[in-house]
């Protein structure tokens, strides 16, 4: 049976991440031989090789209740099972969020119990402790018991309102002066509530879609009683597409504009579409073709207009006759579920999204790897050439002039060694500087008492305005220690180059520029962070239960995150550092190494003047390698361009002029 085309789309971008990862790495190879650069830079380039070859495009799906998302799961990508993975069907509803990701021997389905939501911990953190988890192992030959066991996804529990409580579920609400207990669950009996028996699942499933580095997330219906908003929240911030299921029969709901308003819409670093599923509803044999294919195009028409998008981004589908179709090998059913034009959509909206987001994160180290070896291999040539010369007027020179020239190096030498003294002490208060007084400005110290005075202000909060104003405030001091940080390297930067240009312009040094690299972008990243919460903070249903755990939980998070994002940047602001006078010392010691053997041979000179031609030949060898070097970089590096501006099969081409070229 033949993989659907999503399936090959995915294949294809799998093989192009693995050829830009290759290419990369070919760069950092060349640019160990060439020897210019530190080695802490080459192993930045190498660790981006291999993050490229490793990475996961991430997948999530949103929704109410019995949308379908996990039958578009399951038609999307596992039809060639001949049967359901995901649980779907009448009584049938993913309780808590699904993660599918790609595993070998033997595949598994993991379960997080819904009490681990009295521990204050992320999802990232608590998957490290396995003991929290209850494991199956899965057969994929035996597909029924593989069934029984991932219909474990849809379990639930009665428990009193207070044990809902407890887990931050079922929050009081505030009415008419007086607290109401509520349940979403008549079935349960008075003072019981009905909630999801798990809180996460993890599937790990050998198939062809997940090797390719497909992360797939089937999430509970957005409304369910046992979801999370900080777990909605997560899942949104670190998928690189959004699918949002919609119900094609009855178009976006009051419920459905309200989470995309809250959560998904305007997501600044997402790609998304949305999905009106169940297309098959509208379906009418009364009807011709023509008067069906209006009414579908109405309804996307509709959508996209509540919704703020293109027509393009809204597709009409029916996962259920699409996943039936392919069972059977139906043609023409398949055809009219329109999944396929669900695919395309994927592929050329969703994979391009991500391959610019993976050449957006490589462009900056690379150019800065490949400028800085031009520069300064162009520099070196130019120094060849200009002691080549130097050679050859001695040739026309008496013997006389030799020892004074000797003596002038030898002089040059001293003047130098003291010199790079002086620099070494400096660089040792430019490193102290940079782990104090630098680092200091994004103190993980002053980030906690940021994150605990606005936990304690956002627990006493009692209105949605005095929650959205305390996200709000909470992200202006966090940005402030940025803001403070970016001065501050500014400040050191500028006393580093100031350090090197005296020896740059005593010794004629290659010139260097550095900047403090690592703090715009992350600057940048954390604004978009913002946004989200932001958005987030506004949730007019947080207003009732603003003593619950929903604020809680999701401050937690969002504080977690913070702290290593910050850490993070304090790495980055230490290799900066420490990559900038790495680079400054390099050129010292080439700088050092020519002068000696500059010394050396003058040496040689004064003993016999029949050394002169040999040393011009050794020195023009010497240029035409570092020539060869330089053709040899400009080569791989248009090569890596032609190869980034290139976004495979999808329709988009990447300007390689404006993003790449030096």
């Amino acid at each position: 049976m033949a993989l659907p085309l999503l399936i090959e789309h995915l294949r294809e971008y799998h093989q192009w991440r693995m050829r830009i990862a290759n290419a990369v790495d070919q760069i950092a190879k060349l640019s160990v031989d060439l020897e210019i650069l530190p080695s802490g830079t080459m192993l930045r380039m190498q660790n981006l090789s291999r993050e490229i070859a490793g990475d996961q495009l991430r997948i999530s799906f949103f929704g109410e209740f019995a949308r379908g998302k996990s039958e578009l799961i399951n038609a999307l990508f596992f039809s060639d099972l001949g049967a359901r993975l995901m649980p779907s069907g009448p009584g049938q509803t993913t309780m808590c969020p699904v993660e599918i990701t790609y595993g070998l021997a033997p595949p598994s389905l993991q379960l997080l119990p819904i009490r681990s939501r009295t521990l204050n911990d992320s999802i990232e953190k608590l998957k490290k402790n396995s003991g929290l988890w209850t494991f199956s192992p899965l057969n994929p030959d035996d597909l029924n018991d593989c069934a029984k066991l991932m219909g474990q996804l849809t379990e639930t529990l009665c428990v009193s309102v207070q044990e809902a409580r407890s887990y931050g579920l079922c929050p009081q609400i505030k009415e008419l002066g007086s607290n109401i207990a509520t349940t979403h669950c008549a079935s349960c009996g008075e003072g019981m509530v009905k909630i999801s028996r798990w809180r996460y699942a993890l599937l790990q499933w050998p198939h062809p879609v997940l090797e390719a580095g497909l992360v797939i997330l089937d999430t509970p219906g957005l409304n369910s009683l046992g979801s999370e908003a900080d777990l909605g929240l997560e899942a949104a911030r670190s998928a690189d597409a959004l699918i949002f299921v919609l119900s094609a029969d009855t178009g976006v709901t009051q419920s459905d504009l309200a989470i995309w308003e809250q959560s998904l819409g305007r997501h600044a670093l997402q790609n998304q579409l949305v999905v009106l599923n169940k297309v098959d509803t509208l379906w009418d044999d009364l009807r011709d073709p023509g008067q069906e294919s209006a009414v579908v195009q109405s309804q996307r028409e509709k959508t996209a207009g509540q919704l703020g998008l293109n027509v393009d981004q809204v597709i009409a589908v029916s996962a259920q006759k699409g996943l039936l179709g392919r069972i059977r090998h139906d043609d023409q059913l398949s055809a009219r579920s329109g999944l396929k034009e669900l695919e395309e959509a994927i592929a050329e909206t969703l994979i391009p999204g991500r391959c610019k987001s993976i050449l957006d994160s490589a462009q900056r180290l690379i150019k800065r790897v490949v400028i800085d070896q031009r520069v300064l291999l162009e520099e070196q040539i130019k120094n060849l050439g200009g002691e080549i010369e130097s050679m050859e007027r001695l040739q026309a020179q008496t013997g006389e002039q030799l020892p004074r020239l000797l003596e002038r190096q030898q002089k040059l030498l001293r003047s130098f060694a003291g010199d790079r003294d002086s620099f070494v002490l400096k660089e040792q208060e430019f490193l102290e500087s940079a782990n104090s007084w630098l680092l200091q400005a994004l103190s993980l110290e002053q980030l906690d008492q940021i994150v605990m005075s606005a936990r304690t202000e956002l627990l006493a909060a009692w209105t949605t305005v005095g929650i959205y104003d305390r996200f709000s405030r909470f992200f202006e001091e966090t940005i402030a220690q940025f803001d403070n940080a970016l001065e501050r390297a500014n400040r050191l930067s500028a006393l580093m180059l100031d350090a090197y240009r005296i020896l740059e312009q005593q010794y004629g040094l290659p010139k260097l520029d550095t900047i403090p690299y690592a703090i715009l972008p992350r600057r940048a990243e954390l604004l978009a962070i913002a946004d989200r919460y932001e958005r987030f903070g506004k949730r007019l249903e947080i207003a009732a239960s603003t003593q619950g755990s929903v604020v809680r939980k999701a401050f937690f998070s969002l504080a977690q995150q913070i702290e290593a994002f910050v850490e993070e940047t304090r790495k980055e602001l230490r290799n900066w550092v420490n990559e900038s006078l790495d680079l400054m010392n390099r050129q010292l010691e080439l700088f050092a190494a020519q002068s000696k053997e500059k010394m050396a041979a003058l040496e040689a000179i004064v003993d016999s003047s029949t050394n002169i031609q040999p040393r011009i030949q050794s020195l023009s060898q010497q240029r035409q390698g570092k020539e060869s070097n330089l053709t040899m970089l400009n080569e791989t590096y248009a090569a890596l361009c032609d190869l980034m501006d290139i976004i495979p099969d999808f329709g988009l081409r990447k300007n390689s002029n404006e993003e790449f070229s030096i």
